[in-house]
């Protein structure tokens, strides 16, 4: 016999920008985008890549777009390579 209770809570958050280039552009408008960055920290440097579909009609005119509005967003962050 066992009894017990437990709880678990988890909680992320990312802030930030990266340009993009436009990869591929599609009959319906959209446009998959890719980019990345290498941030150096005091705790050491960060590899960020960012890939997702945007409309062109969601780009704002400074040239930008919520992550809200991207959709199958996929954003990995991990140390670089060695060189």
């Amino acid at each position: 016999n066992f009894s017990g209770t437990g709880s678990a809570d988890q909680s992320n958050s990312l802030q930030g920008q990266i340009s993009v280039t436009v990869a591929e552009s599609y009959p319906n408008g959209t446009m998959l985008v890719r980019g990345q960055k290498l941030t150096s920290l005091n705790r050491g440097d960060e590899h960020t890549q960012f890939s997702g579909l945007i409309r062109a009609i969601d780009v704002s005119a400074d040239n930008t777009i919520p992550s809200t509005k991207v959709a199958d967003a996929r954003i990995r962050i991990s140390e670089p390579l060695p060189v």
